[in-house]
């Protein structure tokens, strides 16, 4: 059977998720390594159903 394609979302989901596993859930850390604002961390956040 075929996979399901990936999309950005999901991977962009994900490194959120690992990102923020990775730093103990300090939100300040986890946008700095990913290269992203605070603000924008938590739009996707919100988007994403993370918390």
């Amino acid at each position: 059977s075929e996979a399901e394609p990936v999309t950005l979302e999901d991977v962009e989901r994900r490194a959120i998720a690992r990102t923020l596993e990775a730093v103990d859930g300090n939100r300040k850390e986890a946008a700095a390594q990913l290269g992203i604002g605070l603000r924008t961390l938590y739009d996707k956040l919100k988007r994403y159903g993370l918390s």
